[in-house]
């Protein structure tokens, strides 16, 4: 396994997971947006024969006069789940947060969404709020979690990439 970043010769692989993966799935010209927007990084992760496998998508944004790192999307296609490819992706991430000078990482996640949160509570994410009926297929609230950036005692590790 192995990451790169996103390019528009992309755009139909991550759009293959994302529709097997969320029930809110963006447009396609959200994901080309982020591909070519400066703030943003879309990385995947790519299996040996060159299939995507997974991606993330990530903003490093100033606020309130510091460097934040938004999770916007993380996925892994579902014929490849369990096999720590989100972990090193996540792991990643965070890299990527430190490198960038990112202060914190913010996510939000579905309150139902066990795997997802059990992957972030070990990464050392914690939640500091919520937003009620935020997604609307499925029907869920928003967990918003974060994490220092530096914070590398519970940094996932790869999984071997």
């Amino acid at each position: 396994m192995r990451r790169r970043i996103a390019t528009a010769s992309d755009l139909e692989a991550i759009l293959r997971i994302e529709s097997r993966v969320f029930g809110n799935p963006w447009a396609p010209r959200a994901y080309l947006d982020e591909i070519e927007r400066p703030m943003a990084i879309v990385e995947l992760a790519v299996a040996e024969d060159g299939a995507v496998s997974g991606y993330s998508c990530t903003w490093h944004v100033l606020a309130a006069g510091e460097m934040e790192a938004h999770l916007l999307r993380i996925a892994v296609d579902p014929d490849a789940q369990r096999r720590g490819i989100g972990r090193d992706l996540l792991g990643a991430v965070l890299e990527r947060a430190t490198a960038h000078g990112a202060s914190r990482v913010l996510l939000e996640v579905g309150a139902s969404n066990r795997a997802a949160r059990a992957l972030y509570d070990a990464a050392g994410f914690a939640e500091i709020g919520r937003r009620a009926g935020y997604y609307k297929a499925p029907p869920d609230d928003a967990v918003v979690m974060a994490r220092p950036a530096r914070e590398a005692a519970k940094t996932p590790r790869p999984a071997g990439c």
